[in-house]
């Protein structure tokens, strides 16, 4: 990161210079105001004022997909928190105990510019009382503050990336909190737009009620499954794939205790990972200690003569061995594996620490075999999870699990929508 100081003779001729030698994208960190080479400030030298910038010096990017049907149109104008449903409310009554705190911290240091500004004009006040009493000094003293103060929202709009700086403070706030968790620039910028065109003037300035009507935004967009669902007298079978090192053999033995231990079902497990022997080791180690029957298939004759085998069972499970999206021979191998008489509910397993772009990627080439829906495992390893927002837009996956750890079977929960915006939104502070 670069950072620079300029000193100019009012806020506009500050602006100039941070503009001119670091460009739009500059961010001010800080302003003051110094003594001049004429006097006093305020009265009778003429200000100078002391501006702080920084600009990011990396220059990484990428194509951004456009935002598609999925974020919700037409919400009813004026709303209000209150209608939220049944399953939204203890949800939307967290955010309201903690947003003013976090609203006073993220504006804070636009207020120590202002109590800053305060603080100067008590002064000059009390060493020049009587110069107060001219009307067209104090006037000029509150022109220049009205002026800084436009001047700071502007540039904090045009730092966020909303070049129009007619957004609301509280919206700029959110969405540079939607950048910084991840998500893509087109995506947040549509939600703000959103919020802006559907939240009433009068609560546009409340922080917990335009939180809250984002959050209700994320909620229509997200999608979840609901977790396994099982009918009675209705086998399910559940297969997991995706790239090594994701963590499939382990959900697939929470997923197995989750069944068993929890729902009382007799599960049978059938692995095909003959890349990887420890894997195959592992599995058989938590089947072992479950109790549960396990069998090891190399090819698609094994894989169903192995399901048939297991026709008395309520839940097969099938782990996959690692593939990378890259290989052609093996994402063709893994085509054929699932091409039997047998209907496979297969989920897409992605580690929560997965770059954007190679989500996009895994999602394109695996996508190829019908997927019921997405696993995120290793949230305990990410502090991110915009991406998780900009998966569920493009591809419109339900997600169906979160693990958060390697224990089993401990570490891992059904999606909810109130969970990852959380996630996203950090309303619980964790």
């Amino acid at each position: 990161m670069q950072i620079k100081r300029f000193r100019g003779t009012d806020m506009n001729d500050a602006l100039q210079q941070v503009k001119k030698s670091m460009g739009n994208d500059a961010i001010i960190l800080s302003t003051r105001h110094v003594r001049g080479g004429g006097g006093t400030f305020g009265l009778f030298g003429k200000p100078m004022l002391e501006v702080t910038a920084a600009r990011d010096t990396d220059e990484n990017g990428g194509e951004a997909s456009a935002l598609l049907a999925a974020l919700p149109r037409g919400l009813p104008k004026g709303r209000r928190a209150g209608s939220a449903t049944q399953g939204e409310s203890e949800f939307l009554r967290q955010m309201m105990t903690k947003n003013r705190q976090e609203t006073e911290n993220l504006l804070a240091p636009l207020q120590d510019e202002i109590y800053e500004l305060k603080q100067i004009l008590h002064s000059v006040g009390e060493s020049h009382r009587e110069q107060l009493h001219d009307s067209s000094a104090l006037t000029q003293i509150q022109s220049e503050i009205t002026e800084i103060r436009q001047a700071l929202h502007g540039l904090s709009a045009q730092s966020a990336g909303l070049r129009d700086a007619d957004f609301p403070e509280n919206l700029i706030v959110l969405y540079q909190q939607l950048i910084f968790s991840g998500m893509e620039e087109k995506f947040s910028r549509r939600l703000v737009e959103e919020s802006l065109r559907n939240i009433p003037d009068k609560e546009m300035n409340e922080f917990s009620y335009v939180k809250i009507f984002l959050a209700r935004m994320l909620m229509k967009i997200i999608q979840v499954t609901g977790g396994i669902r099982v009918e009675p007298n209705q086998q399910k079978i559940i297969a997991l794939v995706g790239p090594t090192g994701v963590g499939k053999t382990t959900t697939v033995a929470k997923l197995a205790s989750e069944q068993h231990l929890k729902y009382r079902r007799s599960v049978g497990l059938i692995t095909i990972d003959t890349f990887r022997i420890a894997a195959v080791e592992q599995l058989k180690v938590y089947a072992k200690i479950m109790g549960l029957p396990i069998t090891v298939v190399t090819g698609k004759v094994d894989l169903e003569r192995a399901i048939a085998e297991f026709a008395g069972h309520d839940v097969i499970f099938v782990d996959t061995g690692g593939r990378s999206q890259r290989d052609d021979l093996q994402m063709a191998q893994l085509y054929e594996m699932f091409g039997g008489e047998h209907p496979i509910e297969i989920y897409l397993t992605i580690s929560a620490t997965t770059k954007d772009t190679d989500q996009i990627e895994i999602t394109r080439r695996f996508g190829q075999i019908p997927l019921a829906g997405v696993v995120y495992t290793k949230l305990d390893e990410s502090t991110v999870f915009g991406p998780i927002f900009n998966h569920s837009i493009r591809f419109k996956s339900p997600i169906a699990y979160l693990t958060t750890g390697q224990k089993v079977p401990e570490d891992i929960e059904v999606a909810t929508k109130e969970r990852l915006v959380d996630l996203l939104l950090n309303i619980a502070g964790g």
